[in-house]
């Protein structure tokens, strides 16, 4: 997690560096990254956790499977690339910007991948977090590396690309030590690989729509204060977003013995843990949104806050919609979850295309909040069984962040941003925890079980 702030101070500090135009023009470059490394794994770490939770499972075997799959993907990844590159930009510098970034992370990512599903499956979180915090540090220090020596934006995209391939290095190494022999094949690990094939596209496409939409419809200008905005609250989310991962390989154990009772109450502790978490980071970006961008890139890009106010409220509804997902998902019901990302997916094009054309940043923001509400109000209609139940576990949650926002609205608490910042965490803390002892008794045991497990948060 550490690492994960540090790449994105780093990465706001070279955006303060390099300008609104160039920021944009690398924003693109990583979105189309992120996408095409996507395809080395295409689901496939999904399905490989839900067979090495299995018992009696062959894990050769399944390692081996899994590196050789995703090593065709990366394959076939690498020739898409080529052709999107050259076809969709004339630029020959942005054609070499995005191919540098790209080439290299796909590359870094079919490696990487690999470890970091192997330990989660384990339950392993430390070992399988250091492979982020690897890449991400790398990344930081090539970055900063960038701005210190005034280099081009070009060297930046260097640095960002071989981070992966050093943090697939270390993966592969790490995977020998544990003496896998990469040997044998499972074919079970392609079983409904389809299903988690098209949920896991759009959910990766999903982050990327902003700048590569509104690449096609505003200026480089408004996607680089788009993504800028965008980048704070994606980071932010990975505090909750380490909950979730602690959690999957368990819901999904708890689903494969059909314990369906067990299953439900877990899912119920992870959203009520990951909304109070979501809740907690976001509170000080929704209120003070212009503190946080003249505090990390200065007054030139004050144009970027009214997109971090409304993006901000990313952080609690994915804090809501993921746990409801997963239940979905651990109970093998994942063609529904296809279902509702699919529909989602096509109401997020429309809204980014339209609301970006017309609103710029701000209706980018506001395209992306239309996004992950109608996640959540796909996950609520599948789950109707069990929706009050989930609805009930967090209303103390949203009713303290509501108050939370009403009191920062209408009320003059103090003139230090800080110290209103500090009041307003406390209150919202305190509200929940004194009403509702279910989930601070729910946290307590959380945090008692990471540290016995030594999570790296």
């Amino acid at each position: 997690m550490g690492s994960r702030m540090v790449t994105a101070v780093v990465t706001i500090l070279l955006a303060r560096y390099i300008g609104a135009s160039d920021y944009g023009a690398f924003s693109i470059a990583i979105a189309i990254a992120t996408v095409m490394a996507y395809f080395t794994d295409a689901g496939l770490s999904n399905t490989f956790i839900r067979e090495a939770t299995k018992p009696n499972i062959n894990i050769d075997s399944l390692v081996n499977s899994y590196l050789k799959i995703r090593l065709c993907f990366a394959v076939v990844s690498i020739i898409i690339s080529f052709f999107i590159i050259h076809f969709f930009y004339d630029d020959t510098n942005i054609q070499s910007l995005i191919g540098w970034v790209v080439y290299p992370t796909i590359i870094g990512c079919s490696f990487m991948g690999v470890g970091v599903s192997y330990f989660q499956a384990k339950e392993s979180m430390g070992v399988s977090t250091a492979l982020n915090v690897i890449q991400g540090f790398s990344s930081a220090f090539g970055m900063l590396f960038v701005i210190i020596l005034n280099s081009t934006i070009l060297m930046a995209a260097i640095c960002f690309s071989m981070s992966y391939i050093i943090a697939g290095i270390v993966s592969i190494f790490l995977l020998k030590r544990e003496k896998i022999l990469f040997k044998g094949w499972t074919k079970s690990i392609l079983d409904n690989f389809w299903l988690f094939t098209i949920n896991g596209i759009i959910i990766m496409l999903l982050p990327q729509l902003g700048p590569i939409i509104l690449g096609k419809v505003t200026t480089l200008s408004n996607v680089g204060y788009f993504s800028t905005a965008y980048k704070i609250p994606s980071v932010l989310y990975q505090i909750p977003g380490v909950i979730a991962t602690a959690f999957y390989p368990r819901l999904f154990s708890l689903g494969n013995s059909g314990n369906i009772k067990k299953h439900r109450e877990l899912s119920i502790q992870e959203l009520k843990i990951m909304s109070f978490v979501g809740i907690l980071v976001a509170i000080p970006f929704i209120t003070h949104p212009d503190f946080w961008i003249s505090l990390l890139l200065g007054q030139k890009w004050e144009a970027a806050s009214k997109g971090l106010s409304i993006l901000a409220m990313i952080v609690v509804l994915q804090s809501i919609s993921y746990p409801l997902a997963d239940y979905l998902t651990t109970i093998g019901k994942q063609g529904t979850r296809t279902l509702v990302i699919f529909i989602t997916f096509i109401i997020a094009i429309f809204a980014y295309a339209v609301l970006g054309d017309k609103y710029g940043v701000v209706g980018g923001a506001f395209a992306a909040i239309i996004t992950e509400v109608s996640l959540i109000i796909g996950y609520s209609f599948f789950n109707k069984k069990y929706i009050y139940h989930f609805g009930k576990s967090i209303k103390w949650n949203v009713l303290s962040f509501l108050l939370c926002l009403i009191i920062s609205k209408f009320f003059s608490i103090t003139d230090y941003v800080l110290l209103k910042i500090i009041l307003l965490e406390t209150i919202y803390i305190g509200i929940v925890l004194l009403l509702d002892r279910e989930t601070f008794l729910t946290i307590v045991s959380f945090i008692q079980k990471i540290k016995k497990k030594r999570i790296i948060l």
